[in-house]
Formats: structure tokens, sequence, C-alpha cells
């Protein structure tokens, strides 16, 4: 087994950056004892010199005008599953642990994703997009993967012996264990790993207790580590509480890309798609805003479902800021496949007809959009109309006409050769639009194509009423 370890080591401040708020010096505080501490703090506070473990007083002696949230265990938990789910795009078995951690089997992913560095350089630059601090470890084992993204040095070791020689660099300092342990260790003035690794087990044990020798048997595999696969719910819905009102659409952009991952992970770990996304914007003194994405197709494509939500919501007025935001795929199908080139070398994807005209739909409105499609009439000027491009219709199989209809027939004007046998159509006797017409199909000396016909009563003279391209 081959485990990737997540480390989000600015989770907790990361939530506060999705308002746009990066000017503005802000923290994240917790409980430590009798005295409340910084827990996580954004870049400029840093610059001004505060940093994790840092008393609050002390900061707000460095920052006065520090804007400080407590630290909420419940909130983190549903933003680390929503981020299990994002993960879960690149692989099957993700398991979100407590505080900030997210572990990937990536073993069967590698092929997938192109070797090891394309998989991790993919997962990189998602979670740059989402605006996410991210560490990542590589390991055999999933503690020696939690312990080196936990150096903040991205370190990857493909096999138990990289993995023991990384390990013997590693300082205690950084390892899980409480504090009397680690003042004990340091007093004996053990610095790294590879001195407590030297101890023989059953002195580790006398001197540290078991929580030294179970973490050094966790490390190298001799003790199992259980990580508990992460179970996708049955239906999607997800939310982001903002830390700040969002006033337009566009301040929407970090928490609709977060939620829209998950949302891609949850349906590429089911192997289907999703045809409507509800979108709720929750206001604090009026009624939720909702937004409905349809997709002519069913879709699992992540940006697609970003790109589409981002065209709606700008045309979307708010009457009030906003607080929350909600999203729901209210309606899940299967995903058409086209058929694939074996030996194509390119992977290159263009966007499909259905995403844009999904594109052209959350721009102008789904009513704004139509299509031409077949009538139940022979006459070739009725035989289409215009309809809305949502509409199914079935047509069975015509024989060739022409992309270009003309608005009105004209005579002929020039030598036209007939090609084709005649087709006969006669049709409106009933009304004032009587047709009784031979079509045929013909061509001029310079190559072009034309649907042509003669009038029954009249079938000396030939007239144009199409063009092929």
């Amino acid at each position: 087994m081959l485990w990737a370890c997540l480390y989000f080591p600015q989770l907790p401040i990361d939530r506060q950056t999705t308002a746009g708020n990066t000017e503005i010096p802000t923290a994240v505080i917790h409980q430590h004892g009798s005295s409340r501490k910084i827990m996580a703090c954004n870049t400029i506070a840093t610059a001004m010199g505060v940093k994790s473990g840092m008393a609050l007083n002390s900061a707000y002696a460095i920052t006065p005008d520090l804007q400080v949230s407590d630290y909420m265990e419940d909130e983190q938990q549903a933003h680390l599953n929503q981020l299990a789910l994002w993960a879960m795009r690149y692989s099957s078995w993700v398991t979100p642990r407590m505080p900030s951690f997210v572990l990937l089997e990536i073993n069967a992913s590698l092929k997938l994703f192109g070797g090891l560095d394309a998989l991790l350089n993919t997962i990189e630059s998602s979670a740059q997009a989402m605006g996410l601090t991210l560490h990542i470890g590589v390991a055999p084992t999933a503690a020696s993967a939690v312990v080196f993204a936990s150096t903040n040095i991205d370190t990857a070791a493909r096999s138990k012996k990289q993995m023991e020689v990384i390990l013997c660099t590693i300082p205690v300092a950084r390892l899980p264990l409480d504090e009397f342990t680690q003042r004990s260790l340091r007093q004996s003035g053990i610095r790294t790993l590879r001195q407590l690794m030297d101890i023989p087990p059953a002195a580790l044990t006398r001197r540290f207790g078991h929580q030294c020798t179970d973490l050094l048997y966790k490390l190298n595999g001799t003790l199992p580590d259980p990580c508990p696969a992460f179970i996708a719910p049955d239906t999607f819905s997800q939310a982001f509480d903002l830390p700040l009102e969002a006033p337009d659409t566009q301040s929407l952009s970090f928490p609709l890309k977060r939620l829209l991952n998950a949302l891609g992970g949850y349906l590429k770990a089911g192997d289907m798609g999703v045809r409507m996304v509800n979108i709720t914007l929750y206001h604090f003194r009026h009624a939720p805003t909702e937004v409905a994405l349809s997709f002519l197709a069913a879709t699992a494509d992540h940006q697609h479902l970003f790109k589409v939500a981002k065209e709606r919501l700008a045309n979307t007025e708010l009457p009030e800021p906003v607080t929350r935001i909600r999203i729901k795929a209210s309606e899940l199908a299967n995903i058409e496949r086209d058929g694939k080139d074996l030996f194509q070398k390119s992977h290159a994807q263009t966007a499909s007809v259905q995403q844009v005209f999904d594109k052209l739909m959350a721009r102008l409105g789904k009513d704004s959009i139509y299509t031409a499609m077949p009538d139940d009439d022979h006459r070739p000027e009725n035989a289409w109309l215009s309809t809305l491009l949502e509409t199914h219709h079935t047509a069975d199989a015509w024989p060739a006409r022409p992309l270009w209809l003309l608005p009105e027939p004209y005579a002929a004007t020039e030598t036209l050769s007939i090609v084709t046998h005649a087709e006969r159509i006669e049709n409106g006797w009933w009304d004032e639009h009587d047709v009784r017409r031979d079509y045929y199909i013909a061509h001029n000396q310079c190559g072009s194509y034309f649907w042509v016909f003669r009038q029954r009563r009249n079938p000396r003279q030939l007239y144009v009423h199409g063009i092929f391209s």
C-alpha cells in the first residue's frame, strides 16, 4: 500500500479568506488551559508578528485591529468531510482524520493519473485553486505519511527503505506525543527519531511508556494503524457558513468552488453525474435566494459545474448580503460516455455541445435558447419549427435536406444539372397553401448543390428552394 497524507495546517483560518478579507489581519483562537491562544492566522497577521501559540493579549499588543474568531470543532469536522468528498476524485479509499488530515490510499490511482508526481501535482493545483494551504506526505504506512506531512516538508517515500531513511531525520518535537512525553524526551536529550529508534523497545517502554513504542511500531508498520474508509452519504447536500457576509455573488467564488469540488468527488466516487443542482443563498433578514442549475446531459465535471454556476449567479440579484451557501444535487443520473480510440495519444478534451448550451442557458436563461426541430408537415417551409432546447424530440430518418432553406423559393437563372430522381411532395390541399411539387438535387457548373423543384402545374420552370453547404 502507498498512503498520501493531505495536511491542511491553516484549515481554520483558510475558511476566513473565502469572503475576500485577505487584507485584514485575522486569527482563529482556542482555549488553552486558562488562557486564550492563537491557533492559526492569515498571512498579513503573520507579517505583523502574530504567530501560532501566541497568547491573545500579546497578539492584540502587536496588532490592535486583529479580527479573531473562536475555533469551532463541529465546523472543522464539516469542512474536513467536504475535503474528504473532494479527495474521492483521486482515490477510492479516503480517511479524514481530525483536526486537519485527509489520508488517501493512492497505489491504485498512480496509473490512472500518470504516476505519483502527476497525481500529487494535480492535487496541489486543485487545493491551491480553492485557496487552501496544503502539505503532502507519502509513505507505505499511514502513520509515516502523517508525520512526513506534519513536518511541513513535502516528502514522498515510495518504499519502506526510503521511509526508514527519512524517518531517522524527523525531530521528535514533530511527533504526535503528549506534552508530558515530549518534555521527558527533551530532558533526556533525545532530539531526533533516530535516537528514539536506537533505544531497545523494552527500555523505551519503561522510560517513556507504551505511547512511544506503539508510535514507532505504527510508523514502520509492525502495529496496524486502522484507517476506516469514508462513506459518502446517499444524497449530496453540503453547506458553508461564511465568516463574513458576502455583499455580492462574486464574493462567493471560493466557497462555491469548494462545495462544487466536493460534489465532483462525490459524483466521481459513485460513477454518476448530475442533471440538476440547487443553490440556496441564505440572508440574515430576508428569505433565502434559490438558484437552480440544469444541464442537458448528466455531468460530473466540477470545472463545468463551477463555470455554469458562476454564469448563473452573475445574473442573480441579491436582496441582502449572503451569510450561508448550500448546494444540493437534486437529480442524479448515469453519465453517457463516448467511445475512445484505444490508441489515441492525446488526452485533450474539448468542450462538448451540451456544455456550450449549458453555459448559454446559465447566462441567458433557459427560456432564451431555441433550436430547430422537425414538424409533422410535408411542406418544406412548414416542416421545421423553433422550440426550447430543453424539449426532446425524436425524428425518423429523413431524405437529404439542405442546411440552408431559403425563406422564399426563386426561379433558377442558371443552368442546373439534376442528379437525383424526383421526390414528390403534395400537401395543404385543405388550406390556401396547396403544395404539389417534384423536388430534386441539382448542381451548377461551379459544383454548388441546390435543392430545387418543379411545380406540377408548370413543370418547365425550375425553382431553387435550398442550398447544400
